[in-house]
């Protein structure tokens, strides 16, 4: 499992503890940890600890520097995040491209910065960054506060990295029910299926083939239960 440990998230002269605490929690929820704060302009306080909720230890351990060129002092590839166009010499993508080049990366020491609320990156700070970040948004209302636009950014990493959108909603290993639950489902399904002649004594295979479509779902305790509970009531309906 990626802990993206190499990524450095950067928020430069932030002006509100909450937004700290929230960022802090965004990229919790996305595994990354490391946190650096340049030249902030207010404490990490108890309002950033609650804000935080459960991500009280990422900032534990935020690093505050006292300007950008410290903070990327270590850093190999540089992303900064802009609202707008710049008139500037520098290529702006949007995150889903920033994931595909930071994963192509990810041996390298890699920083995504955020500016201040109101004002964002000025052009100097943007200059020093290797390339620009866009998050597309309504054009007439294109506010993003920065925990929203870390999260927007850092799923797009998590996702190009290594996260499997198919198994989502599949059982967590040590969810999956015990061999002798699934055995007894599929006995229970077999009784069912003979009775309603859906399954014949002198066809064995489609009893196994209905049982294959079962054991790739990785089905839960509960899920069987549930499957059960159908059977029984297939059961007290054709008797």
């Amino acid at each position: 499992m990626n802990s993206f440990s190499n990524t450095k998230i950067i928020l430069v002269e932030t002006s509100h503890p909450g937004n700290i605490g929230s960022a802090a929690r965004a990229m919790k929820t996305m595994r990354f940890s490391n946190l650096n704060l340049v030249n902030p302009k207010c404490k990490v306080n108890e309002i950033s600890y609650a804000m935080a909720s459960n991500a009280g230890d990422v900032l534990d351990n935020v690093k505050i520097y006292e300007n950008l060129f410290d903070a990327i002092g270590d850093c190999n590839y540089i992303i900064g995040a802009t609202a707008r166009q710049r008139d500037i010499p520098i290529e702006i993508i949007n995150p889903r491209e920033v994931a595909k080049k930071v994963n192509t990366k990810s041996h390298e020491k890699t920083a995504i910065v955020l500016g201040n609320e109101a004002r964002g990156l000025t052009n100097e700070q943007l200059s020093m960054c290797t390339i620009g970040l866009h998050i597309p948004s309504n054009i007439e209302y294109t506010s993003l506060n920065i925990a929203s636009s870390l999260q927007i950014i850092l799923y797009e990493i998590l996702i190009e990295s290594e996260y499997n959108v198919s198994n989502i909603n599949k059982a967590d290993k040590n969810d999956i029910a015990e061999n002798r639950k699934l055995t007894g489902f599929f006995n229970h399904m077999d009784t069912v299926l003979k009775d309603i002649n859906f399954i014949k004594d002198d066809r064995p295979m489609i009893s196994r083939k209905i049982q294959h479509i079962f054991k790739k779902a990785n089905l839960s305790e509960e899920e069987i239960n549930i499957l059960r509970g159908i059977l029984s009531a297939i059961e007290n309906h054709s008797h």
